[in-house]
């Protein structure tokens, strides 16, 4: 379990990656004096190889879309997170467990499995949801929600891809707005949504 009671840990979640990425260089540059620092999301590369597989490889499903995600969350924890909290730094990570969490509704998945899949990642000290839409055009979707709604749905219509991505971000106010009221575990506010 990774210790936070030293540093701290703010998460910042939202659908539209580059309002996301924005947001958190923004807070890391503001705490300059706490030496905040930000992790991203595909810091162990993971998404980079699943970009350049072969197309026989196929398409993956929702599922494992949220398994890579949590692989390379318990890597970000564990080289960029748990370090920095153990110096007593500021660390943002952009996007954190909603992003995922609200994807993985919108795609179906089931809310208790998912709760239990990121059960390890610690409860963040603060936790900020950036609002804006997924973008729209495909050179600025640099956020998880936009490649994986991309991943998952490959060339079939952008309506289809856009329902997608409207219902992670209703999900993702959803959550939000549940873990605002009261700082729990990530599986308490899924239950309900």
């Amino acid at each position: 379990m990774i210790d936070v009671t030293t540093g701290t840990l703010v998460a910042i979640d939202g659908v539209n990656g580059l309002a996301v990425e924005t947001a958190a260089r923004m807070l890391a540059r503001s705490n300059r004096k706490r030496r905040a620092a930000v992790s991203g999301w595909d810091a162990s590369g993971i998404f980079g190889e699943l970009m350049v597989a072969e197309e026989d490889a196929g398409l993956p499903s929702a599922r494992t879309l949220i398994l890579l995600y949590a692989a390379d969350l318990a890597f970000r924890l564990r080289w960029e997170v748990k370090p920095a909290l153990a110096q007593g730094r500021m660390i943002v990570v952009a996007p954190y467990v909603n992003t995922a969490i609200a994807f993985g509704r919108a795609a179906g998945l089931d809310a208790k499995s998912l709760g239990e899949m990121f059960a390890f990642a610690p409860v963040p000290d603060e936790t900020r949801t950036i609002t804006a839409a997924a973008s729209r055009t495909l050179s600025e979707r640099t956020g998880f929600v936009e490649f994986a709604c991309d991943q998952l749905l490959g060339a079939t219509s952008k309506s289809i891809r856009r329902e997608l991505l409207v219902r992670a971000a209703r999900t993702l106010k959803t959550i939000s707005r549940v873990t605002n009221m009261k700082t729990r575990s990530y599986a308490s506010p899924l239950i309900s949504s």
